[in-house]
């Protein structure tokens, strides 16, 4: 394996010594991907031979070359399958012989330091098949879980059931206690131990605390190695910190985690995931940005979404109380927020392109009776929280209907865009909406003014009816016996005839006002229906 750790060294020291170099510059690509500039220095017995500078020491790393893409020169040449040659007599020389004479004289060419490094380099790689030890001839390992911040009770119980479990799936998995082995401090060093002795594949766990307290974050890496080229991946999962084994037992879900780390994909099942939500005051309302209302905190809910969830809750006594919180659900487990609520006043601010436009409640059809809440643009309060519908109209656009969710915040804003009418019968349907609704309003206009001649006309009868009575009043004194030609009894006289008049004129002028208002009334009621 250290071979292939070694080819990415040469990247940076290529350059350096390029006035150096022993073969030729080529760039070469692995079946892996891995791409980047050495020196060539030949092919022999299906092996090809690479050098490059690593501490300042010429190093040569063999590699099989059935591991190699490609080899090309800075001419572009395909020096890992050359084409045949022919020489001076006409017969075709094969060009690896040409290329195993040049690795032949480089590697006679390299310093003594040289060689011995390249020893060095090579020595950590494993022996031919052949000759490794049978009892780790594709063997496979379990390290167990390294512990961030967890109890180790509870670590080396999953430990152990994690390898029982790779045990079940394959009678080749082993477990071995990373801590125990008295050669080794860490994976690196197991690794590199019992690749040397055959092993196929190794497990490298950690388990480590989640962002939610009451969660645990489990991960595991798993490198394969085939044909001296290893293979790593990782799998991740979370459990319940308080019931972990619950989780890993009842739940599957470390089996199958366990499934997954080894390559074999598990059909993913309908895990419903809770939360738990506390407010100060309690007895909020909560609700999701997409639905009205869950429950009342303190309140536990169940979800089988795995994003983000948007949770606002409200309260409503005298004002308006309300908060928002963003939390992430964890298949299985239990996430818990708390909240506290502060006193708000949501308004709702509308603008349109282009503007001007009316603004009505609900979802219904506009009527000529239907009156606009406001105009865009505008801001206007709106006290209860959850979903609002409103429709927007503007002579000229269609109708846009919006449906929203009202979170309890202090404000949220809707830009919206109208959409211009373009065919003739929906212009004229407007146009006629909108001539009926004039008529309508001229109806509501005549029926309102028409309340006052009414009340003025009311009022001279009234006064009228008052004067009549003060005549009367006069009249039965003048028929007392009196003198008639005094000048008190004539005084009575003209003003009881001036009383009369009085009252004529202003029940006159009262009735007319009545008569007045009551034809307005009639006329704004028929335009109206």
């Amino acid at each position: 394996m250290n071979k292939f750790f070694c080819i990415p060294l040469l990247i940076a020291t290529a350059l350096l010594h390029a006035a150096e170099s022993k073969g030729i510059e080529a760039q070469v690509e692995l079946l892996s991907g891995t791409t980047q500039k050495a020196q060539f220095l030949g092919i022999e017995r299906d092996t090809v031979n690479l050098g490059g500078y690593i501490k300042d020491k010429f190093t040569i790393v063999r590699i099989p070359k059935n591991q190699f893409k490609s080899i090309v020169d800075k001419q572009g040449n395909d020096l890992l399958n050359p084409a045949p040659k022919p020489d001076s007599t006409g017969n075709e020389q094969v060009a690896n012989a040409g290329t195993a004479a040049a690795s032949t004289d480089s590697a006679a060419a390299a310093p003594a330091d040289s060689v011995q490094a390249e020893t060095q380099a090579t020595a950590d790689i494993p022996a031919d098949s052949n000759k490794v030890s049978s009892e780790y001839r594709n063997k496979k390992f379990f390290t167990g879980y390294e512990a961030d911040n967890v109890e180790p009770q509870k670590t080396a119980l999953l430990s152990s059931l994690t390898a029982a479990l790779l045990n079940e799936a394959d009678s080749n998995y082993s477990y071995i206690d990373n801590k125990q082995d008295p050669d080794c401090e860490d994976n690196a060093c197991l690794q590199k131990k019992y690749l040397q002795l055959g092993v196929k594949e190794f497990l490298f766990g950690k388990i480590s605390k989640s962002k939610s307290p009451d969660s645990l974050d489990i991960q595991l890496k798993r490198v394969h190695f085939e044909d001296s080229l290893p293979t790593i991946t990782i799998s991740k999962t979370t459990i319940s910190n308080n019931n972990s084994l619950s989780d890993a037992v009842v739940s599957d879900k470390i089996k199958n985690f366990v499934q997954e780390s080894r390559g074999i994909k598990v059909k993913p099942t309908n895990t419903k995931s809770y939360i738990h939500v506390e407010t100060d005051p309690e007895g909020a309302m909560l609700s999701r940005s997409e639905k009205n209302a869950l429950c009342k905190t303190p309140c536990t809910f169940a979800t089988l979404d795995t994003g983000k969830i948007v949770l606002n809750a409200y309260w409503k006594v005298e004002h308006l109380w309300g908060a928002q919180a963003t939390v992430r659900p964890i298949p299985g487990d239990t996430v818990k927020i708390s909240l506290k609520l502060k006193k708000i006043s949501p308004e709702i601010r509308i603008m349109t392109q282009p503007s001007g436009a009316e603004i009505y409640t609900g979802n219904e059809e506009i009527t000529k009776q239907s009156s606009p809440i406001a105009h865009t643009p505008n801001k206007f309060s709106y006290t209860d929280p959850g979903m609002v519908n409103l429709r927007i109209r503007r002579e000229g656009y269609r109708d846009t209907l919006v449906n929203f969710y009202l979170a309890p915040v202090p404000e949220t804003t809707l830009n919206i865009e109208l959409q211009e009418i373009k065919d003739f019968d929906e212009m004229q349907a407007q146009k006629n909406w909108l001539h009926d609704r004039k008529i309508y309003h001229l109806g509501q206009t005549l029926m309102g003014t028409a309340i006052a001649p009414v009340v003025v006309g009311a009022l001279f009868l009234y006064l009228g009816q008052q004067d009549y009575s003060e005549a009367r009043d006069l009249r039965d004194e003048l028929k007392m016996p009196s003198a008639p030609d005094g000048a008190q009894f004539k005084k009575k006289k003209e003003k009881n005839h001036d009383l009369a008049k009085s009252g004529d004129r202003k029940t006159i002028a009262g009735t007319s006002l009545i008569g007045a208002g009551i034809v307005l009334f009639g006329i704004g009621l028929y335009l109206t229906f």
